[in-house]
C-alpha cells in the first residue's frame, strides 16, 4: 500500500502541471470559463468514445481533484459507474449474436435500461428459470478499437510529456494499459477469474461472489447471479456505526493481501462500482474481475524486498531496491533520489508502532505527504510510471481512497507484520 500511496501523491503534482496547461495563467474570467468549457467538452467525449479512452478516463477520474478545475471533475466522476448509454436493441443484437435465438430466450423480463454501463459494456437484469440475473454485453467493435485507441492515447501521452519538459517515455505505460484493455474485454476470462475468486472465497462470510452461468456466456457475454447490496458510493455517505464500518475497511485489506500474497492475483479495478455492502455480516459484494492481473513469486518477493527497504529507513538500501525493481530511473539526479526516499519513508508512516490506530482521513498526514510529492515530482525527469506497477498502484491508490471515505482508523501492525514475513 505504502509504494501505491507514494505513487498517487507524485502524480497529484504531475497534475498540476496538466491543470495549468489547460487553464494557463490568464486571469481573464471569459477566457477561462472558455478553456473549462473546452475541457469538459474533451472529457464528455470520454463517455462516448467507450474503449481505451474512456477507460483512460476512469483512471484520471480516479484522483482528478488536483489534475483539472472543478467543473471538469464533476462530468469526469460520471465515468466511475455510468457512461453515456448504448441504444438497448444494439445490444440485444449482440447478445442475438453472441448466445443465438434459443438461449436468448432462456433471458425472461430482460430490462431494456441497464442498471449499470461502463468503458466497454452494459449490464441488464433479467431472470432465468425464476432467479435474477446479471448480463454484461460489451459494446460493438470495442475489442477490435483497442489498439487504435492505444495509438490515439500515446501520442496525447507523449505531447503531453514533451510540454512539461521531462524526458520519460509512456511506451512501457500504454503496453501495459493495452494487456489490461484486452484482459477486460474478453469475458470468458472474466469468467474464469470470477469462478477462481468464488472458490478461494466461498468460507468467507465477509465476501460474496457472484455465480457464473457458463451456458449464457461467451466472449462478449457474461451472465451471473443478481446480487444485491448498497454501492459502495452510496454507503460512505450515510451513517453507520464505528464497528461497522472498521469491519468492512479489515475486510477491504484484508482481501488485498488474500490476493498478492495467498491467490498471486489482485482484480486491479478499484473503481466503487465494483463493490456492494450488505450491512448483515457486513458483507462485500466484489462484482468485475476483468482487471485480474497475476503477480508471480519472483515479483511479490523483489516488491516485498522493496517494501523492508523503506520500513529500514536506510535511503541508499531504499534507492538501490526502487532502481532494481524499476520504480526509480537512475539518472535522476541525487537531490531527486533523496526527495524519493523522504517521500517513500513518509509513505510507511502509517505502519509505524506509533500511529497505531491510522486514521486514513489523517489530513496532518495527507497534507505533508501532498507537499513532499510535489517537491518530488518538480525534480522528477526521467522516470514513468513502472509498468509492473501501474495497475497494483492504482488499486491500492483506490483502497486508500476507500478507506478514507470509510473514515476508519485502523491497527495496521498485522498487516506491517505480514508484509516483513511474506
Amino acid at each position: 500500500m505504502l509504494v501505491g500511496l507514494a505513487a498517487n501523491l507524485a502524480r497529484k503534482e504531475v497534475g498540476n502541471r496538466l491543470r495549468s496547461a489547460i487553464t494557463g495563467d490568464a486571469s481573464d474570467a471569459k477566457t477561462l470559463a472558455v478553456r473549462i468549457e473546452q475541457a469538459k467538452l474533451l472529457v464528455e467525449d470520454f463517455g462516448r468514445l467507450k474503449g481505451a479512452v474512456m477507460k483512460a478516463g476512469q483512471l484520471l477520474s480516479m484522483d482528478a481533484g488536483d489534475l483539472v478545475p472543478p467543473e471538469v471533475v464533476a462530468v469526469l466522476e460520471k465515468l466511475q459507474a455510468n457512461a453515456e448509454i448504448v441504444p438497448f436493441a444494439t445490444m440485444r443484437q449482440v447478445l442475438l449474436d453472441e448466445i443465438g435465438p434459443e438461449k436468448l430466450a432462456r433471458l425472461e423480463n430482460i430490462e431494456e435500461v441497464p442498471a449499470a454501463s461502463a468503458s466497454i459494456g452494459q449490464v441488464y437484469r433479467a431472470y432465468v428459470d425464476g432467479n435474477a440475473v446479471a448480463v454484461k454485453v460489451q459494446y460493438p467493435g470495442v475489442a477490435e478499437s483497442i489498439d487504435s485507441d492505444l495509438v490515439v492515447l500515446r501520442k496525447l501521452g507523449h505531447s503531453l510529456i514533451t510540454l512539461s519538459g521531462r524526458k520519460m517515455k509512456l511506451d512501457a505505460f500504454t503496453e501495459e494499459l493495452g494487456r489490461v484493455l484486452h484482459f477486460e474485454a474478453d469475458y470468458e476470462r472474466e469468467r474464469a477469474y470470477m469462478d477462481r475468486f468464488a472458490r478461494a472465497l466461498a468460507a468467507d462470510a465477509r465476501y460474496c461472489v457472484p455465480q457464473s452461468c457458463p451456458e449464457l456466456s461467451t466472449n462478449r457475454v457474461l451472465t451471473m447471479s443478481w446480487e444485491e447490496g448498497v454501492p459502495f458510493a452510496a454507503y460512505v455517505k450515510t451513517p453507520h456505526p464505528r464497528a461497522t464500518r472498521e469491519a468492512i475497511g479489515h475486510a477491504l485489506l484484508d482481501l488485498f493481501f488474500t490476493e498478492l500474497f495467498d491467490l498471486g492475483v489482485v482484480q486491479t479495478d478499484p473503481n466503487f462500482a465494483n463493490f456492494l455492502v450488505r450491512e448483515n455480516g457486513p458483507c462485500i459484494v466484489l462484482l468485475d474481475f476483468g482487471a485480474s492481473v497475476e503477480f508471480d513469486p519472483e515479483f511479490r518477493s523483489a516488491y516485498v524486498e522493496l517494501v523492508r527497504s523503506i520500513a529500514s529507513g536506510d535511503a541508499k538500501r531504499i534507492v538501490d531496491s526502487a532502481i532494481a525493481f524499476g520504480v526509480i530511473d537512475p539518472r535522476e539526479k541525487v537531490e531527486t533520489l533523496s526527495l524519493f526516499t523522504d517521500l517513500l519513508i513518509h509513505a510507511f508512516v502509517p505502519f509505524r508502532e506509533d500511529r497505531q490506530p491510522f486514521a486514513f482521513s489523517d489530513k496532518s498526514y495527507l497534507d505533508e505527504a501532498r507537499v513532499q510529492g510535489e517537491r518530488f515530482t518538480r525534480e522528477l525527469l526521467y522516470s514513468a510510471p513502472p509498468k509492473q506497477l501501474v495497475f497494483l498502484h492504482r488499486k491500492l491508490g483506490g483502497l486508500f481512497v476507500m478507506l478514507k471515505q470509510l473514515d476508519v482508523a485502523l491497527d495496521l501492525r498485522p498487516y506491517a507484520d505480514r508484509l516483513m514475513g511474506a
